[in-house]
């Protein structure tokens, strides 16, 4: 992708894009939403407006990369619906049919020869560039603005500073008291899961050592002093001598690379409960997370739009069962890592691993973080193999969703994208998954 196309857009740009796009009267809105976290915080915040605005919408789920004919099957199946396609690339050589109006992109890209369809902002900007639309063409309120924050912050992985209308998207949140900074824990459930829980369920980050050891969570409360009446408690109940106490503990049994995502800057929602599993920015980002992972994603944009009963208690219960999940296959990953390594990787910049038994869904996960815990891999690709698929992860620095998919379509392989740098292959062939490798390896050395 260009520069241009993914640099930082002012607020006034923003607007004036918005103010050319059209919506009848009578049209329903289909919103074509990508699985990244930013797109379904930003479909939920639209999806909020529309409805203040008395208008029927309906979401849709794709993958972040389209072909234009895939665009064109989805506007003849709904030739009524005015179409908003939220974080997505489209590629391909045709060109996009109109119906009652071309597809409007928010943050996407249209790699193609054809310009009449509106485009609003950048891939840097897809929160913020939702949220004017919305603002310009439906109604708004304070959710749509602490969404559209939410979404920009969620999308700054690097933490790098923010610019143009992103950055005031983030300061009008601020100003109006719906999102303020903290630092400290951000383990997620650290506002409303026992302390215990907190460290032996943590998989954003993973704690190698810890996560899933009760006897060493056990170990580390104990010698932190907790008192047993407060380990009932969260992690945010301590007071600040325990809470350092627990630091002091916690953090020499950590590797460096996990240290980041337990403590640190994070961010507050003010409206949200103080036990609320949507208070904080890292407890957003893990659900998140781990919905792309099980393709829950209608329930998240649901809870995102404040859906506060029954599905967010089911949506929370969901993700606590995942990371237990997640937990009990990086048993097998250890076990099989270790097994890889002493018999020496096939290629140097991949670590292939199988992992018997394993369910897909968990998939994601282990692999971001045999990235992140374990040296054999952090010089390049790792890819995990059932009985049933294969999955691909790599560094973000390595490559970027779009490059792998592109490696994977020339291979003639069907990919599915599971997280920003990962995604399924349909093959159990070893040798496919050779191939695989080879054309990895390719990417990692920058032969491609």
């Amino acid at each position: 992708m260009s520069k241009k196309a993914r640099g930082s857009s002012s607020f006034k740009s923003l607007e004036k894009q918005s103010e050319q796009v059209i919506f009848r009267k009578d049209e329903r809105i289909l919103i074509l939403s990508s699985p990244h976290p930013e797109a379904t915080l930003s479909t939920a915040l639209l999806s909020t407006a529309i409805l203040r605005s008395n208008r029927p919408v309906h979401i849709t789920f794709v993958y972040p990369h389209l072909d234009i004919e895939e665009i064109n099957n989805i506007r003849k199946t709904h030739p009524n619906s005015a179409v908003i396609a939220v974080g997505i690339e489209v590629f391909g050589k045709g060109r996009l049919k109109k119906g009652p109006s071309y597809p409007v992109l928010i943050g996407g890209v249209l790699h193609s020869e054809h310009k009449e369809s509106p485009s609003i902002g950048t891939a840097n900007d897809v929160a913020a560039s939702a949220f004017i639309l919305a603002k310009e063409k439906f109604k708004t309120n304070d959710r749509a603005l602490q969404l559209a924050a939410a979404g920009t912050l969620i999308s700054n992985a690097s933490n790098m500073p923010i610019k143009g209308a992103s950055r005031r998207v983030v300061s009008l949140a601020e100003k109006g008291g719906l999102l303020k900074e903290r630092k400290g824990f951000k383990l997620f459930g650290s506002n409303f899961l026992p302390v215990i829980n907190v460290l032996l369920y943590s998989t954003f980050p993973y704690l190698k050592g810890i996560s899933g050891v009760q006897e060493r969570c056990e170990h580390i409360l104990e010698e932190a002093n907790i008192p047993i009446s407060k380990r009932r408690g969260p992690i945010t109940a301590l007071d600040t001598k325990e809470a350092q106490r627990l630091t002091s503990q916690l953090i020499p049994n950590l590797d460096s690379t996990a240290i980041p995502g337990v403590l640190g800057q994070d961010f507050i929602f003010p409206t949200e409960s103080e036990e609320s599993p949507l208070r904080f920015l890292s407890g957003i980002k893990a659900l998140s997370q781990s919905a792309w992972s099980r393709w829950e994603l209608g329930a998240s944009v649901a809870v995102w739009m404040g859906d506060r009963a029954r599905t967010l208690r089911s949506f929370i219960d969901s993700h606590m069962t995942h990371t237990r999940d997640v937990i009990a296959g990086m048993q097998n990953l250890a076990s099989s890592l270790d097994k890889t390594t002493s018999e020496g990787s096939d290629l140097d910049a991949v670590v292939i691993i199988p992992l018997v038994g394993t369910h897909e869904s968990v998939l994601p996960d282990i692999a971001r973080i045999a990235l992140q815990s374990y040296p054999a891999t952090r010089d390049g690709f790792v890819m995990l193999t059932t009985e049933a698929c294969t999955e691909v992860a790599w560094d973000a620095k390595k490559a970027n969703l779009h490059r792998v998919t592109k490696a994977m379509n020339n291979l003639g392989l069907v990919s599915v994208p599971t997280s920003a740098s990962s995604l399924k292959l349909e093959t159990t062939l070893p040798s496919e998954q050779r191939t695989v490798a080879d054309a990895l390896y390719s990417l990692g050395s920058g032969r491609s």
